[in-house]
Order: structure tokens, then C-alpha cells, then sequence
């Protein structure tokens, strides 16, 4: 008789290790310590809370006096009825439970309220509410805490560390009063609030934010501020039903992308990879929470139907991404959302083959980009990065290596590398109305002046009309590359 696969379980120690990697277990058990208050349980407060438990901090405060609406749903699972923070605070609890949270039914609408504040580190103010912000600001200022100004509506977000010697209105952010929360703007900041959250528990002075981190939907360029009176346009639900997409790997990367994707409404999302979810995967792969040791494309495709009340459909294909590899479906677009230049270098050989448009997301430990490549409009992957040759020789010295060496990730990149590279989708899919696709690579940085930007290029490539290179690996190209660069191992 067969033996029976043996059941993973998630191992607690395991959960930070790529980021200890980074500042070590001293600094993961500072992030344990922190106590940090997020004002305002709607979208923008509701994500910023779980990127932040999903980094490891400690203590979530979480403070709002909304009810639950029927049927609401987050990360595919149905809110219980009763109160927005303690529902929320039920599924955040699920993806880590290492961490603690509070929860406080009410708004901060008067003095009295700020006493839910007590004994904050930081103080993230998630509202749209002018009133709230003054009101923890008044409260932080007079405790030293520092705050974090946070707010979206429809097609734009924006945040801002309020400086406790300054009293700009600007804190306030009057444009958001009374305006309903945009979840995917929601989405794509919460790795940023998540990552200035972790700066000053770090008290990384030099590094804290001095000016406003914006995104916005509209034709022209997404980091800057909506004029006065624009209208951002809205998105064709109809034409994105009508849209066949691929994710290509399911890593943290395509697990935030999946949420992104859930949220634009395609009318198919399939994802593509060979791999299970592994107890030190959990903090970055925030869909996993609930599958450790389950086959990752599989696990996801269930959490998008879920996330879309079945409204999109979604197929898990267990497969390793190959040279020459094929799809069952022709898509109108894929995106490549792989942590190896090796398998990079697959995907853009199938883009550039099946002549599809491509999106690439990738992500480090403190900078994440959105590179586009469309035929005819834009530079393609392998000539912004020389994939096809950087891509070879990684792999090549992989197998000659015996020793594995596991790369330092953190959720914050993760999820703002996927949300940016999807929300491309909308310049490839209806250029008419969001722009054409940036032609170059859409950048954040952690510690630049200005978190993001972009790299705009001229040239446009015809790899599209040309044949790729031979990927396929031997033992004995692996041995004659060793041969001709002999300290390849070294490197």
C-alpha cells in the first residue's frame, strides 16, 4: 500500500527568515516590540494592517467605528457582521499569529477617543476623515509619536509623515473628505505605508520620508497629484471581462498580484508554477496563509475565484516554466512575476514567441519595478537587462553550485512591484484611455528622495519579429562555461 503524503505544518521559527537575513533576529524581535495604531479599518487601513502583520509587527492597534457590511469579503474570506476593526483583525490574525491585535470600536472624534492611542510607536492615520487626522496628529504631537497620513479615493492615493514641528494642513488631506476609499489604490500603498512604518520603528532617521509618496490612475504619469477638478477615468469592466491574463510563477509577487488582479475584474487568471507554499514563504506569500505545502498555482487559482465571488475564472497549472514551454490558452496578456533571472529569461522567450504583450514585476529587498513590454510600442525585457545572457550564466553557475543560497525578501516590495505591474495592465489593455504603456522601467525606492519614478526610453526593439536564443541548458554547456570562466563560483 502506498504511503500517504506526509502533511506540512507551519513552522512559527521559519516565518522571518528571508528577513532576518537582512537585520538579523535582533532587529526582527525590534519589529516584534512595536505597538503601532492604524486609524480606520476601510481599504486603505484594512491592507496597510495586513502588509504590517505580515512583516512582523508585533502589536496592531486597530481603531474604527464602522459595521461590517453584508457580504463584504477580504483576501476570498466573508467579514463575520459586527464591527469593521474586530472583522478584519479575524483574517489578519490568520495570516500571522504571531501578532498581536487590539481592536477599538469607535472614531477618533473627540479627546476622549485618543486614548486608544496609548503606548503607539507610530500611529498610521488610514481615514479620509480631516477630523481624525487632526486629531491624532494633536495626540502624536504631544507624545512625540510619529504619524503617518494616509488616505485614497477613487484613482489616487497619497501619503505623508507629518512632521511633529510643522503644522501643514496638507496632513489633513482635505481632497479625500467625504470621498469613498479606492481599493486598488489601497493596495498598491500599503507596502509603502508598511515600509516608512518599519523605518521609524528602525528610527532610520536619514531615511524617513520628506515628501509625499502619490499614485494615480489617468493618462500621464503616475506618481504626480490630480489637478484640480480632473477626473480620473474609470475602467471598462466589460472589456477587462473579455481579458485572458497569465501569471507566470507564484511567489510573493503573484500572490499580491492575484489580489490586484482580483480587483480589475479579468474574465481569466491563470497562474503558472511547479512549487508548494513552505513555512518561510508565508510573510511575503500572503495567500498562502492557509496552504502550507499546497501546490502554489492551484491555491491561488482558488483564492482568485474566491476573492471574485467566482466572477473570474481561474486555473492553478502545476507546471516548471521551460524552455519552449507551452499554454493551453492564448492570452491577451502575461506577466512575469518569477524571483531568477534564468526563468525571466523563459518567460520573455514565450512573450516574444507567442508575440503577447508582457509585464515583468520584480522585487528587492528595498526596490521593486515594472518593466512593459508591448510589440511595436515599447523596449522589450531582454534589452533593457540582457536576460537571455545574465539569465544562462545564473543558471548555469546554479547547477555547478551545491550550496543553496537563499535571497533576503520582504513583503513591502513585493506587494508594490506586483500592484504597479497590474495596474500597467490598463495601458496595454485600453491605451486610449490610460496612456500609452511607459516605454523604460517604472522604479520605487525605499530610500530615495522620491519613492518613485520612472527610466523612459526611446528605442523601441523588434525582438518580436526575430527568433530567441537556445535556452536549454546541457551538462556540458555547464561544464564548458565553468572551463571558460573558471572563478564563475567565486562570484
Amino acid at each position: 500500500m502506498p504511503n500517504k503524503p506526509v502533511e506540512k505544518v507551519m513552522l512559527e521559527n521559519e516565518r522571518y527568515k528571508r528577513q532576518e537575513l537582512l537585520w538579523g533576529s535582533d532587529g526582527q524581535a525590534k519589529l516584534g516590540s512595536a505597538r503601532v495604531a492604524v486609524v480606520g479599518m476601510d481599504h486603505q487601513g484594512a491592507y496597510a494592517a495586513l502588509c504590517m502583520a505580515s512583516l512582523g509587527i508585533g502589536n496592531l492597534v486597530l481603531i474604527d467605528g464602522e459595521e461590517i457590511k453584508k457580504g463584504q469579503r477580504f483576501l476570498g474570506e466573508t467579514l463575520q457582521p459586527g464591527p469593521r476593526a474586530a472583522a478584519y483583525a479575524a483574517i489578519i490574525r490568520k495570516v500571522n499569529p504571531q501578532v498581536k491585535i487590539e481592536t477599538y470600536q469607535t472614531d477618533l472624534e473627540s479627546k476622549i477617543d485618543q486614548c486608544t492611542l496609548t503606548g503607539a510607536n507610530v500611529i498610521v492615520d488610514a481615514t479620509n476623515s480631516q477630523r481624525s487626522k487632526s486629531l491624532a496628529i494633536t495626540y502624536a504631537r504631544e507624545f512625540k509619536i510619529p504619524v503617518l497620513s494616509t488616505s485614497s479615493k477613487y484613482g489616487y492615493t497619497k501619503t505623508m509623515l507629518c512632521k511633529p514641528e510643522n503644522d501643514d494642513p496638507a496632513y489633513l488631506m482635505p481632497m479625500f473628505e467625504g470621498k469613498k476609499q479606492d481599493e486598488l489604490m489601497a493596495l498598491v500603498m500599503c507596502g509603502v505605508v508598511t515600509e516608512e512604518v518599519r523605518k521609524l520603528v528602525f528610527n532610520e532617521v536619514e531615511n524617513f520620508l520628506k515628501s509625499p509618496v502619490r499614485y494615480r490612475l489617468g493618462n500621464g504619469y503616475r506618481f504626480g497629484f490630480l489637478e484640480e477638478n480632473e477626473e480620473v477615468p474609470q475602467i471598462d469592466k466589460d472589456l477587462m471581462k473579455n481579458m485572458k491574463i497569465a501569471l507566470f510563477g507564484g511567489g510573493a509577487l503573484t500572490n499580491w498580484g492575484a489580489i490586484a488582479a482580483s480587483l480589475l475584474g479579468f474574465g481569466v487568471v491563470d497562474i503558472y508554477d511547479y512549487d508548494t507554499f513552505e513555512p518561510h514563504n508565508i510573510n511575503r506569500q500572503v495567500l498562502g496563509y492557509d496552504g502550507i505545502g499546497n501546490a502554489k498555482a492551484t491555491h491561488i487559482a482558488k483564492k482568485i475565484k474566491a476573492m471574485t465571488k467566482g466572477q473570474t475564472q481561474s486555473t492553478g497549472y502545476n507546471m516548471l516554466l521551460t524552455p519552449g514551454f507551452k499554454t493551453e490558452k492564448q492570452y491577451d496578456l502575461v506577466f512575469d512575476m518569477v524571483d531568477n533571472s534564468y526563468t525571466r529569461a523563459v518567460n520573455t522567450a514565450y512573450a516574444l514567441t507567442n508575440d503577447v504583450p508582457m509585464i515583468s514585476a520584480g522585487a528587492l529587498p528595498f526596490a521593486a519595478r515594472s518593466i512593459t513590454q508591448v510589440n511595436g510600442k515599447t523596449t522589450c525585457f531582454a534589452c533593457i537587462y540582457d536576460i537571455f545572457k545574465k539569465g544562462m550564466e545564473e543558471e548555469m553557475i546554479k547547477r555547478a553550485s551545491c550550496v543553496s543560497n537563499p535571497n533576503a525578501s520582504v513583503v513591502m516590495s513585493n506587494a508594490i512591484g506586483a500592484t504597479m505591474a497590474v495596474i500597467e495592465s490598463l495601458t496595454v489593455l485600453s491605451p486610449e484611455v490610460f496612456g500609452e504603456p511607459v516605454n523604460g522601467e517604472m522604479m520605487y525606492r525605499a530610500t530615495g528622495a522620491r519613492r518613485f519614478g520612472f527610466n523612459p526610453l526611446k528605442k523601441v526593439c523588434d525582438c518580436y519579429s526575430k527568433p530567441v536564443p537556445k535556452l536549454e541548458i546541457s551538462e556540458e554547456d555547464v561544464k564548458q562555461f565553468l572551463k571558460e570562466n573558471p572563478g564563475a563560483l567565486l562570484r
